[in-house]
């Protein structure tokens, strides 16, 4: 996928965030951002920040250990080269690097 492609991306985050969203009850995504990258050996990845709302501010880690697996077998042809790497922030987080 090309980065600039704006609706592409678009896109991949839409499916992104409804995948993450179901996968992460009964947390709710509140915002999700993709970027593609390169990791420090060269290999192609997708960095998935991941900005959400929990009881106790508590992701399920169970389901977050799933998620790179989850995300290839549903999204093969975006993640078949690229791998998905996670930033989670809640949402107080997210307003503290915002600003």
């Amino acid at each position: 996928m090309v980065e600039h492609d704006a609706e592409a991306l678009k896109s991949r985050n839409k499916a992104l965030k409804r995948i993450l969203q179901d996968e992460l009850k009964p947390a709710k995504i509140v915002h999700l951002k993709s970027v593609s990258a390169l990791d420090h050996d060269g290999d192609p990845i997708i960095r998935i920040k991941v900005v959400y709302e929990a009881d106790n501010n508590r992701l399920d880690p169970n389901k977050t250990l799933a998620l790179s697996r989850i995300l290839s077998n549903k999204l093969r042809e975006t993640f078949a080269k690229s791998y998905p790497v996670f930033y989670f922030l809640t949402k107080e987080e997210d307003t503290l690097t915002s600003s």
